[in-house]
């Protein structure tokens, strides 16, 4: 495009959002940030399985040594150093799981925000710009002729990308209730996040994702929002390669199985 074909004002746009020339969207590049953090949690995972079942035959011969808890007030170092390394990559593993599901929500939206530039009349997609994604989404279906996706998986994936977003953007903790300060930050949680719940929670909210991706590329009108993407489809492979480790046990004690690709 030459600069004299550049568009550099928003009155150069058309109203019709079929007729909207190149250049095309322009992302915030929120997906780019769960591909390279699904990529970088299989490696932990992979790692992590051989960091368990070492401190898992460290533990044996420590509890060997130590049948009775000691009455002593002071820090066990000898336990702190067994646990340290597990402890590390478990920490590592959670901080990606997190930044997963938050970009995961963050482009989900703006999926949907495209979704409605590209298959709505400006006169209905600039009112709705300040509605919440799960909003949008019934809007945009109801105005393309769609029955509401209210009740389908696919709105359940937005509402929980969007709860999940939320609560974390505005420093509550996403395992707590956030209906008050107090609530969720000030009671203690039946059992705190650890490795099984992050996982379960990626597997869950980026594979909504791409659930919300499908949808949207289902009821398209333009060709622009209609087709494959690459990228999602990448996403997609990863969490499959996710869904072979399962974890048993709970948050504070738990084994892990990997199922064959």
């Amino acid at each position: 495009m030459s600069d004299e074909e550049k568009i550099v004002d928003v009155s150069q746009l058309p109203e019709d959002p079929f007729k909207m020339p190149p250049p095309y969207w322009r992302s915030g590049g929120a997906i780019f940030h769960v591909q390279e953090s699904l990529e970088v949690l299989l490696h932990l995972l992979e790692k992590l399985i051989g960091v368990h079942d070492e401190t898992e035959l460290s533990l044996e011969e420590y509890y060997q040594k130590h049948p009775e808890p000691s009455d002593e007030e002071s820090d066990d170092s000898e336990f702190a150093d067994i646990c340290d390394a597990l402890w590390e990559l478990e920490h590592r593993v959670k901080l990606k799981c997190e930044v997963a599901v938050l970009m995961s929500a963050i482009e989900a939206e703006d999926s949907i925000n495209r979704f409605c530039v590209y298959n709505l009349s400006k006169h209905i997609a600039e009112p709705i710009e300040t509605l919440s994604p799960p909003e949008k989404l019934i809007v945009a279906s109801a105005v393309l002729g769609q029955p509401s996706p209210k009740g389908k998986d696919v709105f359940e994936s937005i509402r929980k990308l969007s709860a999940w977003r939320n609560a974390f953007a505005h420093g509550h903790c996403v395992d707590r209730p956030t209906k008050s300060l107090r609530h969720n930050h000030l009671i203690s949680p039946s059992e705190y996040p650890g490795i099984p719940s992050s996982l379960g929670s990626v597997k869950e909210l980026v594979g909504g994702f791409t659930k919300v991706s499908d949808y949207l590329k289902s009821i398209s009108k333009n060709p622009y929002t209609s087709g494959e993407s690459a990228d999602v489809e990448e996403i997609r492979s990863k969490v499959r390669a996710l869904n072979r480790y399962r974890f048993v046990g709970n948050n504070y004690a738990y084994s892990i199985e990997v199922t064959k690709a």
